[in-house]
């Protein structure tokens, strides 16, 4: 794969955009909620092209820089220390850490507790921490696929396994030859609609490969607000992605 960079000049500054040759035959431009731009063009693409792209969507590159950053300027990050807070299903939990014999946490209300061999040592903290969010996570998630599943098997379709793990600038992925779907654990501090609607929709590609018309009629066929869903994640995605 070939890779280049291109400068485009905003209003306000400039900004390199990564471009990624691909065999793909369409422009694919993606924005990261870190404020990253990246496009994946065809292999033989001329380069006056690509920049013809990139520059026919400025006006929209900006917008979505200047989105991402004012959701960054009211965000609240996680702190795990006394008195600090995580987010937990979209709800926050104030951090409570203890000594304990063993190392546990309990959430109780809007308490976390977290009792630790090393309570002190922030860095082991927060080791156990993601180990207590991952496992929570995937026992969730798996409830979520086993709500689901049941539409699947109707087409003969082998219950997908579940790897759950942080990932950068994607919710979820789904190998259909492997029969296995990846979350990412960050989706776990998103609403209830969101987790389900990512399951769904990593779940149809066991049917569907790609986004084309089918993939998406199915996903209204069986969650009707699926569009509403999808953009509340994607307005949420520097809150939860970057923590």
């Amino acid at each position: 794969m070939d890779t280049a960079k291109y400068t485009l000049q905003l209003s306000d500054a400039a900004i390199d955009v990564l471009i990624k040759r691909k065999k793909i035959k369409n422009f694919y431009l993606k924005i990261y909620p870190d404020c990253r731009v990246a496009v994946s063009i065809p292999l033989f693409m001329n380069v006056n092209s690509i920049h013809s792209f990139i520059e026919s969507k400025k006006a929209w590159i900006e917008r979505s820089i200047h989105k991402f950053q004012n959701v960054k300027k009211t965000h609240i990050p996680e702190n795990i220390s006394n008195g600090g807070t995580v987010k937990i299903l979209d709800s926050r939990y104030v951090v409570f850490l203890y000594y304990g014999n063993e190392n546990k946490i309990i959430k109780d209300g809007y308490n976390l507790y977290i009792y630790s061999k090393k309570y002190q040592n922030i860095k082991y903290v927060k080791k156990q921490y993601e180990a207590y969010l991952k496992e929570s996570a995937k026992e969730y998630f798996e409830n979520v696929i086993d709500k689901y599943y049941p539409i699947f098997a109707l087409y003969n379709i082998p219950r997908p396994s579940l790897e759950v793990k942080k990932m950068r600038s994607k919710w979820g992925s789904c190998i259909p030859a492997k029969k296995r779907i990846t979350l990412n654990v960050c989706l776990f501090k998103s609403s209830v609609d969101c987790i389900e609607y990512v399951v769904l929709h990593e779940l149809a590609h066991l049917l569907y490969n790609g986004h084309k018309k089918n993939f998406y009629s199915f996903l209204l066929k069986h969650m009707p607000d699926y569009r509403s869903i999808e953009k509340k994640l994607d307005s949420e995605a520097v809150k939860l992605l970057f923590v």
